[in-house]
């Protein structure tokens, strides 16, 4: 325990050694695992005051690391290589889904699976792609240099403001140590400026106004900026790429707290397209996990054997005519009271109007992981009841061999960045 104040100084007489001491201590913030927390909650502040030398400020308790329900350790033969995850993942990715996934005073699930999903989801999908495709757009119809905009239109205005209350939650949640609430808010915002690139359909607009196209791209760029900048702690290398691929670098002495709290959206960017993604799909190690098991061998065994031989039940073509397949846009995704497998959408079917949907993957989605996504709806099916609240329709979801979901979804032809028009009927 005396190792806090003795590797810093204390105990030494030499002036540097006490200077460095008195800026080093008290804590402003110590952190230990819950086991240990006997030790350095009771008996080391203890000490501490029999010594007359202040407290630490602050104590934070984390939780362990659970595989399977039970604490990941060597000695049970569960504990996950860091370096593998590293080599597999990129060790930026990693500390993002155990910042994002885990509540630090609690402890936290792990799984290769979770991981790459909140990786794929999170950071391929809904960051990345509005990186490559606001750049790609922008550059395709000659604007590489984004100057700001000094009076916006009222949605560019409305993004900028949800943009200074993403910060505040941001910081709040950071400091308060809440790191997953933090990330959920800001991925909130992101969400948010994805629905904004889609509402605003800058690759109709690049073709009919170049102004407001401008302002649409810098509006972005603004936003992608500070994300880069509440993100750098958790992922500096891959936020300081971002960055340059805006044409602005990080400075480590610069404050940026204060510049975020200003929200002043005056930058000029320079845009530059990156030979590779921000966050390239990686391979799945999933099986490769579950493989070390021989029970998950067999039942990959059984379940292989199985789909060999179950026959599919065919159906006509006029079975198929039946069901009417619609394009819609999440506008807004929520749980539903009493249900810990439902979320309750409002989905936008253009001129079929906005639909109530239920749909029971709240265990493979963040509400703001749909929000502003473009899916597929059986808009025909009877309305049914749960849980007190009536689903209009059915939005598809795909499930793959490992349980993983995605959401299902439409491209339009050509299209860089775009989507189809809400309420196309499939054919």
């Amino acid at each position: 325990l005396n190792n806090y104040i003795s590797a810093i100084g204390y105990g030494k007489d030499d002036a540097k050694s006490k200077e460095n001491f008195e800026h080093w201590w008290p804590a402003d913030l110590h952190v230990m695992a819950k086991d240990i927390v006997r030790f350095h909650a009771v008996y080391w502040p203890a000490f501490l005051m029999a010594a007359g030398l202040p407290l630490p400020k602050k104590l934070l308790v984390h939780g362990y690391v659970l595989v399977d329900e039970k604490k990941m350790s060597k000695s049970l033969g569960n504990a996950v290589d860091p370096h593998q995850l590293a080599e597999w993942y990129g060790a930026e990715s990693v500390r993002y889904y155990l910042v994002r996934q885990m509540a630090v005073t609690q402890d936290g699930h792990f799984s290769l699976q979770d991981l790459e999903g909140r990786i794929g989801a999170d950071l391929s999908n809904n960051l990345g792609n509005l990186l490559n495709r606001t750049l790609t757009l922008a550059i395709n119809n000659g604007l590489e240099t984004v100057a700001p905009v000094k009076t916006l239109e009222a949605s560019s205005a409305a993004l900028k403001e949800k943009c200074e209350e993403g910060f505040r939650s941001y910081w709040e949640g950071m400091n308060h140590s809440q790191y997953h609430i933090a990330l959920a808010d800001l991925w909130t915002f992101i969400s948010q400026v994805n629905a904004f690139f889609h509402e605003q359909k800058p690759w109709a607009v690049a073709k009919e106004n170049k102004e407001l196209f401008a302002e649409i791209i810098s509006s972005v760029c603004h936003s992608l900026y500070s994300i880069a900048l509440m993100l750098w702690p958790i992922m500096p290398k891959k936020m300081e790429e971002l960055l340059k691929c805006l044409g602005h670098e990080f400075d480590k002495a610069k404050n940026y707290d204060e510049e975020l709290r200003k929200n002043m959206w005056n930058k000029t960017f320079v845009l530059k397209k990156t030979d590779k993604p921000l966050f390239p799909r990686h391979e799945s190690h999933v099986e490769v996990d579950e493989s070390e098991s021989g029970d998950a061998q067999k039942k990959s065994a059984k379940a292989s054997k199985t789909s060999k031989t179950t026959s599919v039940e065919t159906i006509s073509i006029k079975d198929v005519a039946k069901v009417e397949l619609l394009v819609g846009t999440i506008t807004s995704c929520e749980p539903l009271s009493g249900s810990d497998k439902l979320y309750k959408m409002s989905v936008d079917l253009g001129k079929r109007g906005e639909r109530t949907i239920l749909a029971g993957v709240a265990k493979f989605f963040k509400p703001d992981e749909l929000i502003g996504k473009q899916g597929v709806v059986v808009a025909n099916l009877v309305p049914r009841k749960m849980m007190g609240t009536e689903s209009q329709g059915m939005m598809l979801f795909a499930k793959d061999d490992q349980g993983n979901f995605e959401l299902t979804t439409v491209t339009s032809r050509g299209a860089v960045a775009g989507g189809v028009v809400n309420g196309t009927r499939l054919s």
